[in-house]
């Protein structure tokens, strides 16, 4: 039933963003509201548990599409910078901003992987770097080029702005990215 619940509060986030309501989460599921708090304290709870879960989600995909075999570095890295959580759709680039309002602690955890989570890609490049697939760069750089444009495309008041989608950014980013790293033959 928690599962269907979160099913149901993703939906609602889709369309009304983070001003849906216990109603209604309730009147969706078709359940009374009391059932929704045997499973959930409130409804900050509900946003903590999904916020919660899109960061696990986007961690271990990360672990594997690092593990496969089949994907070459340049593979791995765009595969990884490109991830979003399955459930969010983040075209709606309001729900950033309410996230940053209204889900504050929230908004600190996305933050925070936007901040920190580079572990992976870091062994990415540095392996990719090691077998000639990516030129010798300062990788250190390279992180904190990737953070900071993480954290410039994620920001809310950049997309006030922007006619492009979170989607279409992120694809330039990757892009730019991956295409700057690679070795050229000559």
């Amino acid at each position: 039933m928690k599962k269907q619940i979160q099913e149901t509060v993703l939906e609602l986030i889709v369309q009304k963003g983070l001003k849906f309501t216990m109603n209604d989460v309730a009147e969706k599921q078709g359940i009374s509201k009391r059932t929704i708090y045997e499973h959930f304290e409130s409804k900050q709870h509900m946003i903590e548990t999904i916020v919660d879960d899109a960061i696990e989600e986007v961690k271990q995909r990360e672990q594997e599409i690092f593990q496969s075999k089949e994907l070459s570095y340049k593979q791995k890295l765009a595969k990884v910078l490109s991830i979003v959580p399955s459930g969010l759709s983040f075209g709606d680039t309001a729900l950033l901003e309410q996230m940053k309002r209204f889900a504050p602690n929230e908004w600190v955890k996305v933050d925070q992987v936007l901040q920190n989570g580079w572990d992976i890609v870091q062994q990415i490049i540095e392996l990719g770097i090691e077998n000639g697939e990516f030129r010798p760069l300062d990788v250190p750089s390279v992180i904190q080029l990737l953070r900071g444009a993480s954290t410039a495309i994620f920001d809310p008041d950049f997309h006030a702005y922007n006619v492009h989608s979170l989607e279409k950014v992120v694809e330039t980013m990757v892009d730019i990215v991956t295409q700057g790293l690679m070795n050229e033959k000559e």
